[in-house]
């Protein structure tokens, strides 16, 4: 079982709150979708996040972000993104029926789109990961 801050009955609020926005916002266009991935490490909450590889092009190298990215013409739609992308840089397979839902969008300077795509990934061992060394430098 799960303890409670990741609980069965704490996914399933979480996915009734966000159904009517996932609707709306999962086939919508944008620029570019990261996974919000839900995890435990060693037992306690945590949130996979990744510091870019300092060998990007452009304006996100050494950002500390969200696995995730631009999306392709070839994405069925940001949930596809966010889990394309996550596999990628980390090596993690998220099954699409552990995301939760899709949050609102965020904008960067620029005032691109990103949309947050939330899931719950369960307990993790982030030794087991496999940062692909062209994007991620670190994680935490």
């Amino acid at each position: 079982m799960l303890p409670d801050y990741l609980s069965a009955e704490g996914e399933q609020r979480c996915r009734r709150l966000l159904a009517e926005v996932t609707v709306r916002l999962r086939a919508r266009p944008a620029a570019a979708a990261v996974l919000v991935p839900l995890c435990s490490v060693r037992g306690v909450p945590a949130l996979l996040y990744t510091l870019r590889s300092s060998r990007l092009a452009g304006r996100h190298k050494g950002d500390v972000s969200f696995p995730g990215g631009k999306c392709d013409p070839t994405d069925r739609d940001v949930v596809h993104t966010a889990l394309r992308e996550t596999h990628e840089e980390l090596g993690l397979v998220v099954p699409e029926e552990h995301v939760w839902g899709v949050l609102q969008p965020v904008y960067d300077q620029r005032k691109v789109t990103v949309v947050p795509v939330l899931a719950g990934v369960g307990p993790l061992d982030p030794q087991s990961l496999r940062p692909n060394p062209e994007e991620v430098s670190g994680m935490r």
